[in-house]
């Protein structure tokens, strides 16, 4: 079933608080056409950054005659992702062999993929995904053809974005590429963060790719795991009473993921991380740190047993990351990924 044709809107210029053209748009048929995804974007990206304050620069004329659906976003050019029965994604088939190169639409590179998410059934709200290329390429290489088909003939590949329905606030999702089973969480690389273009600034700080990150250069992945545990203290070995604090600060400026607080040991720091060796070895080493620094905090003697210490992650089957926490008498625990990413439909 196709479209109707309308044409394109620019984004108007008006106060947040008052209801918007997109407001009055609805998506026909399960499908959208390109001005109108630009369009959303623009406008979701419009508010963000003035709620934000944020410095980033988004410019809506296209710098390509030939494709209006392009934009510029801090200097770099943008491809709104239309939706259309899901989103296809043009991708660069020289990725396969090694290659970096940007996608290229219409004849011309792009460096984001600017996603629209309209508001309908699911959600209460439009969102979009702004993605680089390389996170893109990272999320191309990671597919593995599970109905046997590799894709790898064409280069325009059918995506599904779902906003996590247990999200209240509507900030974290999860990408799919078609062919995987509805419903599937499996990779924590693959969740991200919506409505994100201002943090363009912490990514280019850090080196991050954007899209799975969030603000601070949070990846989604780590975000979902921090809250599922603070929520869930049973499940790590604490009370039903423990008390937890999300991103508790030191005065030094030390900031632990979680402070359980009201249990026996009196205190416990958890450390948060995804997966990666060399990524839940760092994580031991923080946790050392903070449970010296939860102890000073409230005046307790060291080694006294009173605070207790976790590093908690995805995955931790690491040899080297056992023995180092065995050594410094730091809980290592995994938790089932499905379990904490179960809620994306």
């Amino acid at each position: 079933m196709s479209c109707v044709a309308r044409p394109g809107l620019a984004v108007p210029l008006r106060d947040p608080g008052s209801t918007s053209i997109l407001g009055r748009r609805r998506v026909r048929d399960n499908c959208m056409r390109v001005a109108e995804a630009k369009e959303l974007v623009l406008e979701a990206m419009r508010l963000d950054l003035l709620a934000s304050g944020s410095s980033v620069t988004v410019e809506p004329p296209s710098p390509d005659p030939r494709d209006p659906g392009k934009f510029l976003v801090g200097g770099k050019v943008a491809r709104a992702i239309h939706f259309f029965s899901g989103w296809f994604a043009p991708i660069d088939l020289n990725w396969f062999a090694g290659g970096f190169d940007p996608p290229v639409i219409n004849g011309s590179p792009f460096y984001w993929y600017a996603f629209a998410i309209p508001r309908g059934r699911r959600y209460r709200r439009d969102h979009y995904l702004l993605c680089d290329y390389l996170q893109m390429r990272t999320w191309v290489l990671d597919f593995e053809a599970p109905l046997g088909n590799d894709h790898r003939d064409h280069n325009l590949w059918r995506a599904d974005l779902r906003v996590f329905v247990e999200d209240p606030l509507e900030q974290t999702g999860y990408f799919r590429w078609g062919d995987e089973p509805i419903g599937a969480t499996s990779r924590p690389g693959r969740v991200f963060q919506l409505d994100n273009v201002t943090t363009i600034a912490d990514a280019a700080f850090a080196a991050m790719p954007v899209g799975a990150f969030g603000p601070g250069g949070e990846s989604a992945a780590h975000r979902l795991l921090k809250l599922y545990v603070a929520g869930h203290p049973l499940e790590f070995g604490l009370s039903a009473g423990a008390r937890p604090s999300v991103e508790y600060g030191f005065r030094t400026g030390d900031r632990v993921d979680l402070m359980f607080e009201n249990h026996d040991p009196d205190r416990t720091v958890v450390e948060i991380e995804v997966a990666g060796e060399a990524n839940v070895c760092v994580g031991i080493h923080q946790a050392v740190k903070y449970r010296s620094l939860a102890e000073i905090d409230v005046g307790f003697p060291p080694n006294t047993g009173r605070v207790g210490s976790i590093v908690i992650a995805y995955e931790t089957n690491y040899r080297r990351a056992h023995d180092l926490a065995d050594r410094y008498d730091i809980s290592l625990m995994s938790v089932d990924r499905k379990r904490v990413l179960q809620t994306a439909v």
